[in-house]
């Protein structure tokens, strides 16, 4: 296990990445997670503490700061087929320049922020309720491990939410061959792809009202519409 990376979040990318993505909830671990577990290599554990800037928007466009420190974007380009396809893009580390605020803005959805918000990521989280009150910090909690094999990647989650903990298991690639190959090797296809976004937004972790629906076009320029969960 010489490539093992016991606490990841000390290490912090400014290098946008871009992958295909496929992630389900399940109520328990499937069998696929044994089989992840027994013939995949482990790379990678930790305990992380994310807060996500939730908006209406989130299922396509879901801010956060990982490890309540760095804040990044991840942007839901076209999708392929059931896979969704993410590009996530690091912002600069604080205090945030006028034009990283408006970029910020612009993911949020919101007005633009007063200069105070991009002092660090308290004045961040502290700021948005007078600034931006639509939106809503969200702390998710995670542990997990991760798995290797060829090109794919495997995660295996338990998140907490509003007091609430989910099970999640992950697969990407940056070849959505790859991860339509994994998919039903693990015999997972027929699964329900669902992102951090669309769970948030949804009223998946908590029992209030999920936001409102959003469509999104897909290849052929017809909307489809998110259920609710």
């Amino acid at each position: 296990m010489r490539n093992f990376q016991m606490v990841a979040e000390r290490v912090h990318s400014q290098t946008p990445k871009s992958q295909f993505e496929f992630r389900i909830w399940p109520q328990s671990w499937p069998v696929a997670a044994s089989q992840v577990q027994k013939s995949w290599r482990l790379v990678g554990a930790e305990r992380r503490c994310d807060i996500y800037l939730r908006t209406s928007h989130s299922p396509d466009c879901l801010v956060k700061l990982r490890a309540g420190l760095w804040l990044e974007t991840k942007r839901r380009g076209h999708d392929c087929g059931l896979l969704q396809f993410w590009t996530n893009q690091p912002y600069p580390v604080f205090p945030m320049s006028r034009l990283t605020l408006r970029a910020l803005a612009e993911d949020l959805a919101v007005d633009p922020l007063p200069p105070e918000v991009g002092l660090s990521s308290a004045h961040l989280i502290t700021g948005l309720g007078a600034s931006a009150p639509s939106v809503l910090p969200v702390t998710v909690r995670k542990s997990r491990l991760l798995f290797r094999t060829g090109n794919s990647r495997a995660e295996l989650c338990h998140v907490a939410v509003f007091g609430q903990t989910r099970l999640s298991l992950a697969i990407e690639a940056s070849d959505p061959a790859t991860v339509f190959r994994t998919i039903d090797s693990l015999g997972i296809g027929d699964l329900p792809n669902r992102s951090y976004g669309d769970m948030l937004c949804h009223g998946a972790f908590d029992n209030r009202p999920p936001m409102a629906r959003l469509t999104r076009p897909t290849h052929n320029g017809h909307k489809s519409q998110y259920s609710r969960f």
